[in-house]
C-alpha cells in the first residue's frame, strides 16, 4: 500500500483542546491535541462535508460547525447525528518539533460503523414502525449494539429513509439530485439483513399479543417494537381545501410534485408562517414563482423567537421578492381549472396556480388503540425512550424527559440521534437519551441555527447586530439561558451545545458582560 507524509504542524502550534486543518496530499486531515497528546482523522464531517476545524472540541467530543454532528477525535467514532459513519484516523509521529502525518493512498473519507453480523440462529425478532431518519438510524443502532437476529423496517412510503430536511430546501428547488436524498443505498440494507418493507401502511398494533397489523397482507410478529412514525402535516379545514391545487409537504414526493407544479405556475400561496411555509416560500420563489404567505401571525416566529428576530427574517423574505399578507386568515378557496382563488377574513382575495398549507404538524399515531397516548397524540417515554415492555419510541412522536419535564421536539437531528439510542437500547445498551436538541433553517441564504430548547421565556439577550451579518439570540427562563439562536456564529453555536451539554452555562449576567464562548469551553 502507497502513503502520503506532509508536516503539517509544529507542536507549539495547538495548545491543548486546539486544533487545525491541513493537506497530506489531496486529503483534508484534522490535526488535534487532547490530553497533551495529538490526533488526526480526517478533516470533513461525514453528513454535508464541513470543515471539522471550524466547529468546536470537548474533550474527545468533536463537534460540526454546520448541523452538529459529533465524533469522537480519537477513534473517528460517530457519537450523534447527524453524520452515520465515523472519520478515518491517521498514523503521526513527532519529529523534533515537526507533527508528521501518514496517510493511506487509497483512504476513504468515512469509516462505516462496526454493526453486528446476523446470526440466523438467533430467532429474535425487532420492528420499526416508520421510514424516516430515527427508524434508519434505530436499525444501525440495534446492530451497532449487537442485535443479531432479525430487523424490519417498515414504511408506508415507497422509498428508502431519505434526508427529508432537503425537501424543503436544495431538492424543492431543483438544485440537489435524487442521489443526495436516500441516507443509505438499498444494498447497505440488504448486506447487514434490515428488511424493508416499503409501501406497507400499519392500521394496527396488538401490542398484548405483539403483532402488526397491516392495512394489507398477512400481520408481523414481533419481540421488540420501536414506533418512529413521525408526523403528518395538519389540513386546511376550509371549503375548497380539498382542491388538486391545494398540497402540503411532509415526504419526498410531496417535494417531487412540488418541485414539478411549481416550475409550472405563475403564482403560489404559502398559507402559514411556519419554518416548512418559509422554507417553501424560498424555495419556490427559486423557481421563479410569485410568492405570497398568509398567516394570522403579525410577525413570522414572534411567539418562539421575537418580534425583532421576525421582522428581521421577514425582511428576507421581502428583500427575495417574497409577499405578505399577515395578520390574516384564509375563510375560504375557489377553485376553477388550475386558478384558486383565496378569499381572506378581512375580504381581500388572492390568486394562485399552486396552494401549500404550511400550518404544522400532528403525531401520526392514529393507528394505535391499545398504547396511551398524550393529548396531541404523542407518546411519553422514559429516558431510555422506553414507553412500553418492549416498546420503544423516538421522533416527533415521542415526550421525553428534558430539564425535569416532557418534551415533545420535532428537530430531524433529535429525530436522528432518538432513533439511534432507542435502537440501541432494544439491543441491550441501557443508554440515557441525554443530547442537547439543535436544528436549523435556510430562510433565504441565510442559515439559523437553534440549540436547546424552551416554551416561552423571560428575556433575551443579543450578542451582535439583528441587522447585521452575524449575531447570537439568548432565551432567558428562570434565571438560566434555556437556548441560543444563531446566525453565521457557528463555533459559538457549537460552544454553546456543548456547554449546556456538560452542564457549565454561564449565567445570564456574565453574557451581558461578554463571553468569549470557545475559550470558555476549552475552560
Amino acid at each position: 500500500m502507497s502513503y502520503q507524509e506532509a508536516t503539517v504542524a509544529k507542536i507549539s502550534d495547538l495548545e491543548n483542546g486546539g486544533m487545525k486543518s491541513a493537506k497530506v496530499g489531496e486529503t483534508d486531515v484534522l490535526l488535534a491535541k487532547v490530553d497533551g497528546k495529538f490526533y488526526a482523522l480526517y478533516g470533513k464531517c461525514t453528513h454535508y462535508g464541513a470543515s471539522l476545524a471550524d466547529g468546536v472540541l470537548n474533550g474527545r467530543r468533536l463537534v460540526c460547525p454546520w448541523h452538529h454532528a459529533c465524533f469522537d477525535v480519537k477513534t473517528g467514532r460517530h457519537l450523534e447525528a447527524c453524520g452515520i459513519d465515523g472519520l478515518p484516523t491517521y498514523d503521526l509521529r513527532i519529529e523534533g518539533e515537526d507533527v508528521i502525518v501518514r496517510v493511506p493512498g487509497d483512504s476513504p473519507d468515512r469509516v462505516p460503523n462496526i454493526l453486528a453480523r446476523p446470526e440466523p440462529a438467533n430467532g429474535k425478532s425487532y420492528a420499526i414502525i416508520g421510514g424516516g431518519a430515527a427508524a434508519a438510524y434505530a436499525a444501525e443502532g440495534m446492530r451497532e449494539a449487537g442485535f443479531t437476529g432479525r430487523i424490519a423496517l417498515i414504511n408506508a412510503e415507497e422509498e428508502l429513509p431519505y434526508d427529508r430536511p432537503n425537501c424543503s430546501k436544495e431538492y424543492l428547488q431543483g438544485e440537489a439530485p435524487e442521489a443526495w436524498m436516500p441516507l443509505r443505498p438499498e444494498s447497505f440494507y440488504k448486506e447487514h439483513d434490515i428488511t424493508l418493507l416499503k409501501g406497507h401502511r400499519v392500521n394496527k398494533v396488538d401490542t398484548g399479543g405483539k403483532k402488526i397489523h397491516f392495512e394489507k397482507g398477512e400481520p408481523l410478529a414481533y419481540d421488540k417494537l420501536l414506533i418512529a412514525t413521525g408526523a403528518t402535516p395538519r389540513q386546511l379545514s376550509v371549503r375548497g381545501a380539498g382542491s388538486s391545487n391545494v398540497r402540503t409537504l411532509r415526504s419526498l414526493r410531496d417535494s417531487r410534485e412540488l418541485r414539478e407544479l411549481g416550475r409550472g405556475a405563475d403564482k403560489v400561496a404559502i398559507v402559514g408562517s411556519s419554518f416548512i411555509g418559509l422554507e417553501c416560500a424560498m424555495s419556490l420563489k427559486h423557481l421563479d414563482c410569485e410568492v405570497t404567505v398568509v398567516a394570522p401571525e403579525e410577525v413570522p416566529f414572534a411567539r418562539i423567537w421575537g418580534k425583532a428576530v421576525g421582522q428581521r427574517i421577514r425582511k428576507w423574505h421581502e428583500e427575495a421578492g417574497v409577499q405578505f399578507r399577515l395578520g390574516r386568515k384564509v375563510k375560504q378557496i375557489y377553485t376553477q381549472g388550475d386558478v384558486s382563488t383565496l378569499e381572506l377574513d378581512d375580504g381581500s382575495q388572492l390568486t394562485a396556480n399552486l396552494v401549500l398549507a404550511g400550518i404544522g404538524v400532528q403525531p401520526a399515531t392514529g393507528f394505535l388503540d391499545s398504547l396511551e397516548t398524550e393529548q396531541d397524540g404523542g407518546i411519553r417515554v422514559d429516558e431510555y425512550l422506553q414507553a412500553a415492555p418492549d416498546i420503544y419510541a423516538a421522533g416527533d412522536i415521542a415526550h421525553y424527559p428534558y430539564r425535569g419535564e416532557p418534551a415533545r421536539i420535532e428537530h430531524w437531528k433529535v429525530a436522528c440521534q432518538q432513533g439511534r439510542v432507542a435502537g440501541m437500547n432494544m439491543a441491550g445498551a441501557r443508554l440515557k437519551y441525554q443530547a442537547v436538541p439543535f436544528f436549523w433553517s435556510a430562510q433565504q441564504d441565510k442559515v439559523l441555527g437553534y440549540v436547546g430548547h424552551v416554551k416561552d421565556y423571560d428575556e433575551t439577550i443579543v450578542e451582535g447586530d439583528l441587522d447585521g451579518d452575524s449575531f447570537l439570540v439568548h432565551y432567558v427562563k428562570d434565571g438560566a439561558i434555556r437556548a441560543t439562536l444563531s446566525l453565521f456564529r457557528d463555533a459559538e453555536s457549537c460552544a454553546i451545545q456543548e456547554l449546556m451539554h456538560d452542564g457549565r452555562m454561564p449565567t445570564p449576567e456574565e453574557v451581558k458582560k461578554g463571553v468569549d464562548w470557545v475559550r470558555l469551553l476549552k475552560g
